[in-house]
């Protein structure tokens, strides 16, 4: 503990880890003095330990070179017509990622394995920063890993083997075995082994994969304690039955751990998994299981401070940790089953403040499906995995039997997963920190409970698991988020106490015809990847309406995504409409969304609030001019969103509505020139203006006329390809302008 404290105090520079260790270190001096000069120790020891590391994680580059002498040390991914690895220059590591031109420069760069060096000549870019609220931070996640640049190459030359060092050597092993497998067995028994025997799960269908994640089962699919207890107590019981001796096999399995750590991949649960499995083959009974996950904790710790950000490092050390304490109360139970939902429950409560804060989500099946599924993997799947690989490598035609079996399981399992993955979802959003202090007291007692036999104490995070779900209709603020999306728009829109939530378009991804080599296992889409983890975020379970302003795809082609994640109360369309705007129709009223098509002088008011369509009035010769404005009162300011208005519309808009003060303007058509003209800005006079457009977009938006524009009649502008996303929250007025810049 006190090293966590140490870690986490020093490399988030937090308050809150601050206050935590000074409140621990008083509680050692009160009730364990004798333990208070070794845990103070500790600390001392790993605040200068991650100091240290920190200070000195910084790059030599300048960000100009264009020429670059590298060695492949990661293994080398393609995706589609993408390539992604690390490699290193001189002391400093590099993100590599090439977008491939043809065919067989795919099949050259397959052929690279670790250890090769080639020149590169590219391009330097700093990795990006999450331009929408609750999105990744690509740059700090490099930043852990110590890579402070990517490197775009232009060309490849001078490719030579050099010295292979006996960690890439394993690797290569792996890379060879995840390829023979894939060679070898069906696609998706293929993914499946390769998680289970190397722990690589980038070849598992993205729907299966979130799906185990959804249910809390992803853990099955990697490689942990109970995996290392499976094999490794296989292996010594074989060994034993073949007459070696219990001290030659334990000595055959120290040596053969740390081999099989890099051959699954290393990661923090699977170096976990290894230290206390190598603890308890050394000591035996004399190490306490508690004493085991700390030693594991201090070596992964001092290895490399930053492994505390992984999330598979604190998902594997807070289940284990919550599993060991409570374990005497899980053997005093009876039947099998009820030791089972015990582990299953104990471990869900312990991983939960975690998985809220990272997936924002929970299912109710979680703990039932564990019960069935650990056996099931455990037991089943797994054996089956490395018995179809070793009978296929040494006794092959025996081995379509037990492949047909494994298929048949396998199937059938991901069936059930992705039938019960989104209807038994409970979502919550990211707990602020004060209710992620809650969680964790909550969680506190309930594991006391245990000890105390304090009853009352046992189900205390469900009361603020309660505060959590209600605590949005408590909230005084409203907000407007103009979310970045490139070049299209999407607009969320909640109102204070969260009486209703709208949202205004979805955005929408191109895409082309790519050749079949081109196409990747999951593509980037805009719903998918940025509007739906934003509600979930947000602990948004319903839209009370998703309003379409028309028909363009950069307005709704992603609709379909909101559609899937949320309830959807009403969508309101226009008197316009395509092909497109009738398919994502069709999509709702099969959804259960109500359609409802809105026009000019149609009204309604929440609260304060108020909310007037003036446009479409139906006699419209454009697409673009049939956009749906919409013209709300909300935080004691009037907004406009216009949609992708043109400049006939804006003159429509002129003539019918004589008084039109506006304070806030979403820009019309990504700053077009064709919008926003000088009269609609003159009858309008807004203080602050909000344009959605892409960066580097190929149609020049904004142009420079509309920009001069707004500039001569003093509007302060924000644009999400400069700003990021845009956050305006309000209560009885604006109070904060924030913004996400890339």
């Amino acid at each position: 503990m006190a090293a966590v404290l140490a870690v986490l105090s020093i490399l988030t520079k937090s308050v809150v880890c601050f206050v935590l260790s000074v409140a621990y270190h008083l509680f050692l001096f009160w009730r364990k003095r004798a333990f208070f000069f070794v845990c103070a120790s500790g600390y001392l020891f790993f605040s200068l330990w991650s100091h240290w590391i920190d200070r000195h994680n910084v790059t030599t580059l300048l960000g100009h070179e264009t020429a670059f002498f590298v060695r492949f040390v990661a293994p080398i991914y393609i995706d589609g017509d993408r390539i992604k690895t690390v490699v290193q220059w001189k002391q400093e590591r590099l993100q590599l990622i090439y977008r491939l031109r043809t065919e067989e420069e795919k099949k050259e760069w397959d052929a690279l394995q670790i250890s090769t060096a080639c020149l590169v000549k590219g391009a330097l870019e700093r990795p990006s920063l999450p331009t929408n609220p609750y999105a990744f931070n690509y740059r700090q996640y490099l930043f852990y890993h110590r890579i402070h640049w990517i490197v775009r190459p232009t060309s490849l030359e001078r490719c030579m083997r050099t010295h292979v060092t006996w960690v890439e050597r394993l690797q290569i092993i792996r890379q060879q075995g995840i390829r023979y497998i894939q060679s070898h067995f069906p696609h998706d028994v293929g993914a499946f082994m390769q998680a289970l025997i190397y722990g690589e799960r980038s070849d598992i269908e993205p729907t299966v994969l979130a799906s185990y994640q959804k249910l809390g089962l992803i853990h099955l699919l990697a490689i942990s304690g109970l995996h290392m207890t499976l094999l490794a107590g296989g292996c010594f019981y074989l060994f034993i039955r073949f007459g070696i001796t219990r001290e030659r096999a334990t000595v055959i399995l120290l040596c053969f751990i740390p081999l099989y750590v890099i051959l699954s991949g290393a990661a923090p649960s699977v170096m976990r998994a290894a230290v206390m499995t190598s603890c308890f083959l050394l000591f035996s009974s004399r190490l306490r299981t508690l004493d085991a996950l700390s030693v594991a904790c201090l070596l992964l710790l001092l290895k490399d401070p930053y492994m505390i950000f992984h999330l598979g490092f604190q998902l594997s050390f807070l289940v284990c940790f919550a599993l060991i304490i409570c374990s005497s109360f899980i053997q005093n139970e009876r039947s099998m089953i009820r030791q089972l939902f015990m582990t299953s429950f104990i471990a869900q409560i312990g991983a939960l403040p975690i998985l809220l804060y990272h997936f924002y989500e929970v299912s109710i099946l979680s703990i039932p499906l564990n019960i069935i599924f650990v056996p099931l993997y455990s037991f089943v799947i797994l054996p089956l995995s490395f018995l179809a690989w070793f009978i296929h490598v040494f006794v092959p035609f025996v081995s379509p039997i037990i492949t047909y079996v494994l298929t048949f399981v396998i199937e059938h399992t991901n069936k059930l997963v992705t039938s019960l993955a989104d209807p038994f979802l409970l979502t919550l959003g990211r707990p602020p920190t004060w209710l992620l202090i809650a969680y964790i007291i909550s969680i506190a007692l309930f594991f006391l409970s245990f000890e105390y036999k304090q009853i009352i104490f046992r189900f205390s995070f469900l009361f603020v698991i309660i505060v959590h779900f209600v605590w949005p209709f408590f909230r005084p603020s409203g907000e407007v988020v103009m979310l970045d999306v490139g070049q299209g728009d999407s607009i969320y829109i909640e109102l204070p106490y969260r009486k209703a939530i709208y949202m205004i378009d979805t955005g929408g991804t191109m895409s082309f015809g790519d050749e079949p080599w081109r196409k990747r296992k999951q593509s980037f889409r805009v719903g998918e990847d940025v509007i739906v983890p934003f509600l979930k975020a947000k602990g948004v379970r319903a839209l009370d309406a998703l309003i379409v302003t028309h028909g363009d795809f950069d307005h709704i082609g992603d609709a379909s995504d909101v559609l899937n994640a949320v309830r959807v109360r009403k969508l309101f369309v226009g008197m316009h409409k395509n092909d497109l705007l009738q398919t994502v129709m069709a999509h709702a009223i099969n959804k259960g969304t109500h359609v409802q098509m809105v026009k000019s002088g149609d009204r309604w008011t929440v609260g304060k609030a108020q909310f007037h369509i003036l446009s479409p009035f139906g006699n419209e010769e454009t697409t673009n001019d049939g956009s749906i404005v919409l013209y709300a009162f909300m935080g004691g300011a009037y907004w406009l969103f216009t949609g992708d208005l043109e400049e006939k519309g804006e003159q429509q808009l002129i003539t019918m509505y004589r008084s039109l003060p506006v304070d806030i303007l979403k820009v019309g058509h990504h700053g077009s020139n064709t919008s926003t003209s000088e009269p609609f800005l003159r009858h309008i006079r807004p203080k602050v203006a909000l344009i959605s457009v892409g960066r580097r977009n190929r149609y020049g938006h904004p142009h420079r006329e509309v920009i001069n524009r707004l500039r001569d009649y003093h509007v302060r502008t924000f644009r999400t390809d400069e700003h990021g996303a845009i956050v305006i929250r309000f209560s009885k007025r604006i109070s904060t302008i924030q913004t996400f810049s890339p």
